[in-house]
This record gives structure tokens, sequence and C-alpha cells, in this order.
């Protein structure tokens, strides 16, 4: 009898365990679906990574548009599919190439003259430029945390609650961080531009660990951001630490 229901207590926390949740909702596959493939870096940019705990209302919600604002996924695929038409070149994009012609839907771009502007339509919208940025930021934050689970099954975590709550539920604002390189030159694998992926390097735990901060490298762009809800806290500390360590590749952060 007490073999029998340790078995069946043993049954009952596997089921608990091995049943999806999803990391940005907190809703389980009992109430939600997980049927469509949840891309971590969108589809369109050449991510080919997937996070598995993501339902599907949740995968709608990024790559829709909310509230008159761009969907996330867009908004992250525009900005760094220009980076990557630049790094692969002519001879990789246009018809009958591996990739298609980046067509930009809120920029004018010029690469030979080296310009870059938001079409006139989008730039006459009061606010839109701002909007753009924040759906940019939560961009950021929303492959940050679908990688981690991932990799270490822990974007349910409650510490990650505040990242739910900015860019599943536009709740408060967070900070980014833009390191731009002295020198404009980026060295990247042909692969890194073909299925681009954000890489989660233990060497920056030290920001993490003490400051609250995490630095990302993402298609030879560096961008720092708060992992920590209280991020004021450490700020200044991690400023001056991370500033000292890239004084020789890297200009003082952009926020954002």
């Amino acid at each position: 009898m007490l073999l029998n229901n340790h078995l069946h207590l043993k049954q009952s926390h596997l089921k608990k365990r091995i049943l999806k949740i999803c990391i940005w909702c907190n809703k389980s596959e009992k109430t939600v679906s997980f049927e469509k493939k949840a891309h971590i870096v969108p589809k369109a940019l050449g991510g080919d990574l997937l996070c598995p705990n993501v339902c599907d209302w949740c995968n709608a919600y990024f790559g829709s548009q909310q509230n008159g604002n761009p969907s996330i996924d867009l908004v992250f695929k525009e900005t760094f599919n220009i980076t990557r038409t630049r790094l692969l070149g002519n001879k990789e994009i246009g018809k009958n190439k591996p990739l298609s012609r980046f067509k930009s839907v809120y920029f004018n771009l010029d690469f030979k003259k080296g310009k870059i502007d938001v079409k006139p339509t989008f730039k006459l919208r009061r606010g839109f430029q701002s909007r753009l940025c924040r759906q940019f930021k939560k961009g950021l934050y929303k492959v940050f945390l679908e990688e981690t689970e991932r990799i270490y099954n822990t974007g349910l975590l409650d510490k990650f609650d505040f990242i739910r709550e900015f860019v599943r539920y536009d709740i408060g604002d967070y900070p980014v961080l833009y390191f731009p390189r002295k020198v404009p030159f980026i060295l990247l694998k042909e692969k890194e531009a073909y299925n681009p992926q954000f890489i989660l390097d233990k060497k920056f735990n030290f920001f993490i660990q003490d400051y609250g901060f995490y630095e990302i490298e993402f298609l030879g762009h560096l961008f720092g951001f708060p992992i920590i809800r209280n991020f004021e806290l450490g700020i200044d500390k991690y400023l001056v630490e991370s500033v000292k360590q890239k004084v020789k590749f890297y200009n003082r952060p952009v926020f954002r």
C-alpha cells in the first residue's frame, strides 16, 4: 500500500514537472495550446532556434500589432535585417540567391550612401519613433528570456516577472544600453549572419552577479540591459566597470 502511494506521488510529481507552462502568461497546456513553433529570433531574420514553452496565444501576440504599436517581432526583424543585409552583401541577397532582398516597412535605406531614415509616412506620426524604440527594447528582452528558458529552463523564475510585465503586458519601462564601436568593423562567421542567435556566454556572469546587468552581442552589436527589477541600485557601478573594460574598442553607451 505504502509502495503504491509512493509510486502514485512520484508519477503525479513527474506529470506536474513535465507539464508545459508558458513563460509569458504562466498558463499551462491544460488551458492554452502549444502547437505553433515559437522562434526565439524571428524566422524572417534567419532564426531557427525554438522556445518550447511559449503558448500559441503569446506567440501570436509578439507577431501582431497591439494598440496601434508595430509588432515586437517585426521591429526586431526590421532593425537587424539592415545589419544582416550589409554583412551578407549583394552576392548573397537578391533574386535567385540564398536570401530574398530585404524590403523595409519603416525605413528608407541607401546602403551606397550609408543613409538610413524613417519613412515620412511614419516619421510624421506623433510619438511613432518612441513607440518603435519601446517595441525594439521589448524584442531584446523577449529573445533573452526565451533563450534563457531554452538553455537553462529558468524562464519562469520570479526574478524575471518584471520582464514578463514589460514585454508581454506593456507595464513599466527598462533601459537598453548600446555600445558604439570605435572602429565600425564587424567580423562574423557566415553562419552567424544566416542564422543569428543570442549567445548567453558565461563570461558575462560578472555583470549579472555583481550589478544585475547583462551584456550580449548580436550580429556584431553590443547591448547591455538589466535583468533585475531594481536595476538603479547597481547601474552606476556597472557603467564604470563596463566602460573601463571596453575603453579600447567601444565608446560610452547610448541609453534607450
